[in-house]
């Protein structure tokens, strides 16, 4: 039978410490036992849903050409206290004793997504020496699920289809194969859901996949594709990444964490809503494990470029006055100071409440006429967090950088959050920290609503760091 490489062949590489990010804890999960593996981690209706390949039939055991066990699904729940109930097989009257991983739900409905071999029983296996992975749903009735149907971008005889992941809407679903077609031995690929049908297998191109292994993807409703990757750097062997699209496309893979990437094998995550915790598994320990991360600082993605407040306003004539000849436009910015013309730019210094009037005045009689304009303007500054430090700075010298500044409008911000150049995170209207290397460096702060956990705002800025 050809071995599953796409999903479950993943080579130890030997027992690595466990590292710690500052602001991140990562702990194994208590259910993992040596000498079995857990992966493919996915959360639905508060059950932590997973993969593993520990015995589930003593009396008949099956096992694959290797002498290892094939893959089930399994169940846990995470009781109040955060100690977790014994695990249990789901469905092991429904789904193949030979191979069924990779679960996800079609939110709103009663569909379930997963992986399976296409071959499902003893006399079919002894005829064939090959077993190919396909995409399989079926609907829940009545406790029970619907016989499974193969999606239309299977193959039972060419190449392996794996890993579904539904976007939030039920639209779009992601998945890995190693179909020819595609940049290297495993790519991602998409199918879009019309009218209640899937799609032809899109692949997402060459800014994801590379010339090796891109697996197990992980769609998050905040937009964000998480996968594994063995070919886009990281800290060695498979790596966790995630990307977004941004002006229709998709940014270059962005690295989690080291604490959760490693130089061992760190593949297939799930990530919460708030994106604050998760879990992945890994083989940091020997054996494929289940592994919870929770960052204690908040998590705000790429941020928005920090604007400048020039306090700058274009003004115009709104009653559609006359200009012509002797008469002309004087504006009066209720700041001290005045401009001619029927279009005018002016600057303010600093944010207030300023009387704006536009009069005609007859250039002759040197009198004015009548008001054209009469308001009062808001000059504010831009709502942002805005990240107060120099624009250029010298290594090694003590800087002081606030947040003082911010106009945040409506949002009640809890707290402060940094992000620096080094790696390192910090808390507090106002931090301190020293650049220690000259170049080009992005400094983050970003905050989180009191009232909403989910709400979130995030400036950067680029500091020129000189000697």
């Amino acid at each position: 039978m050809r071995q599953i490489v796409l999903i479950f062949s993943i080579i130890l590489l030997g027992s690595y410490q466990q590292m710690t990010a500052q602001g991140l804890s990562v702990k194994k999960l208590p259910f993992c036992k040596p000498d079995q593996s857990e992966i493919a981690p996915t959360v639905n209706d508060t059950l932590l849903y997973f993969s593993s390949n520990k015995n589930v039939n003593w009396l008949s055991k099956a096992v694959d050409q290797d002498n290892q066990n094939f893959y089930n699904l399994f169940t846990v729940h995470q009781r109040q206290d955060s100690t977790w109930t014994e695990e249990k097989q789901y469905q092991p009257s429904y789904f193949s004793e030979y191979h069924t991983a990779s679960i996800s739900f079609l939110p709103d409905s009663n569909e379930v997504y997963f992986t399976e071999v296409h071959l499902k029983n003893r006399k079919s296996l002894k005829r064939n020496s090959e077993n190919l992975l396909g995409v399989y749903v079926a609907e829940e009735r009545d406790n029970a699920y619907s016989r499974a149907k193969g999606l239309p971008f299977n193959s039972r005889r060419s190449y392996n289809t794996a890993h579904p992941s539904i976007s939030p809407d039920g639209r779009y679903l992601f998945f890995a194969s190693d179909m020819e077609s595609g940049y290297g031995q495993a790519d991602l690929y998409v199918s879009e859901r019309k009218e209640g049908e899937w799609g032809p297998a899109e692949n997402l191109g060459s800014v994801i996949n590379t010339g090796g292994n891109e697996y197990f993807p992980f769609y998050h409703e905040s937009g964000k594709l998480y996968f594994s990757s063995d070919s886009l750097g990281g800290e060695g062997g498979l790596d966790l990444f995630y990307t977004y699209k941004k002006d229709g496309k998709w940014v270059k893979p962005i690295a989690m964490d080291n604490g959760i990437n490693t130089p061992a094998n760190e593949f297939s995550c799930y990530v919460d809503e708030s994106e604050q915790f998760g879990y992945f598994a890994s083989d940091k320990e020997g054996d494929d494990n289940l592994y919870e991360y929770a960052y204690t600082f908040p998590i705000f993605g790429p941020g928005t470029k920090q604007k400048e407040n020039t306090y700058t306003y274009r003004f115009y004539d709104r009653m559609n006055g006359k200009g012509e000849g002797p008469l002309k436009y004087v504006w009066y910015f209720g700041d001290g100071a005045k401009a001619e013309g029927d279009t005018v730019i002016h600057k303010y210094k600093k944010p207030g409440s300023y009387h704006v009037q536009s009069v005609l005045v007859d250039t002759i009689e040197n009198v004015e006429l009548f008001v054209l304009n009469d308001f009062y303007q808001d000059v504010k500054k831009k709502i942002q967090v805005y990240i107060n430090v120099p624009d250029t700075v010298k290594v090694g010298e003590l800087q002081t950088l606030d947040a003082l500044q911010s106009n945040l409008g409506d949002f009640e911000p809890n707290g402060y959050y940094w992000e620096l150049p080094d790696g390192s995170k910090q808390k507090g209207e106002t931090i301190q920290y020293i650049f220690r290397t000259k170049g080009k460096h992005i400094v983050k702060c970003g905050t989180i609503s009191m009232s909403d956990r989910h709400n979130k705002m995030c400036t950067y800025k680029e500091i020129n760091v000189i000697e």
